[in-house]
């Protein structure tokens, strides 16, 4: 141990770096603030667990921290444990790419946190839960495809019969026929006659695809010809009055169909309206579902 010279009143002076005591100069009587390697503490660089190195937040970041502050806590001051423990740790990150695979990682961990706990539950209560979700599902499932696949309809008039007659329920396709086209035959919906200004709109009408473009569709001896050929009709009434049908000769445009009812004697069809355009077609039928027993 070296001897203090006089007037040094304080330890002796350790070398730069050693790790003890502060260098004490003579007479100061007090301690010196360590330096840089001197077993003290040295201020956080960036980067070091505070902000992150470019000091601002881009909207990637802002994005993935506040789907993960949803995931993790909802509407709950806090969330679960483990899921706080990732969402503490996100300011680590560096960078967008880093910050998002941070998130996904979290958005497992809470995924798996909320699945324990979902199996800690009675079995009955599980059971219950999966009902309630099924069944939200089907009904919004079924909504969809009524609303926009298939649905049913209803017969408001007497156009179609014997086919359809007033008050049948029949079931038809709003998308298979814009996949496979329409054939000669098919029974079709179409937009009802509404009066300028008339509210609600009528109801649709059911009609039948008699001519396709390029079809040229004329009338003789109260039958339908196609192209020269007479048309087989065995849907038509079984009383010839009431299923004589008279027309003009017309070749089909482009675009357009021929369309007749079955009751050609009330029906109001393209012997009246003209060729009816392939956009006004709303559905297909495919099938009468009420009455069953016809």
């Amino acid at each position: 141990m070296t001897t203090p010279r006089d007037g040094d009143g304080a330890e002796t002076a350790s070398r730069d770096g050693v790790g003890g005591t502060a260098v004490a100069r003579a007479g100061d009587g007090g301690e010196i603030a360590p330096r840089a390697g001197d077993g003290g503490e040295i201020a956080p660089r960036a980067g070091d667990g505070g902000e992150t190195g470019s000091g601002r937040e881009t909207v990637v970041r802002r994005a993935a921290r506040a789907v993960l502050v949803a995931a993790v806590r909802g509407r709950r001051e806090r969330g679960h444990e483990w899921g706080e423990a990732v969402l503490a740790e996100f300011g680590d990150t560096r960078g967008d790419w880093d910050a998002v695979r941070w998130a996904a990682g979290g958005l497992r961990t809470v995924w798996h946190a909320r699945r324990g706990r979902i199996r800690r539950l009675p079995r009955s209560v599980r059971l219950s839960r999966r009902v309630a979700v099924l069944a939200v599902v089907a009904v919004l499932a079924g909504l969809a495809v009524n609303r926009y696949v298939v649905t049913v309809g209803y017969m408001a008039s007497g156009s179609m019969e014997p086919t359809l007659t007033v008050g049948d329920r029949y079931l038809v396709d709003k998308v298979g026929y814009r996949l496979t086209g329409l054939h000669r035959g098919d029974v079709i919906v179409i937009p009802g006659i509404s009066a300028a200004g008339e509210t609600p709109p009528p109801p649709a009408r059911v009609k039948r695809v008699i001519g396709l473009p390029g079809d040229t569709i004329e009338c003789r001896d109260g039958a339908v010809l196609r192209n020269g050929v007479a048309v087989d009709e065995p849907y038509l009434p079984a009383d010839p009055g009431e299923a004589r049908t008279d027309c003009p000769s017309v070749t089909v445009s482009p675009h357009h169909l021929y369309v007749l009812g079955d009751h050609r004697l009330v029906s109001i069809d393209s012997r009246q309206d003209g060729l009816l355009s392939e956009d006004a077609v709303q559905a297909r039928m495919l099938i009468r579902v009420w009455p069953f027993q016809r």
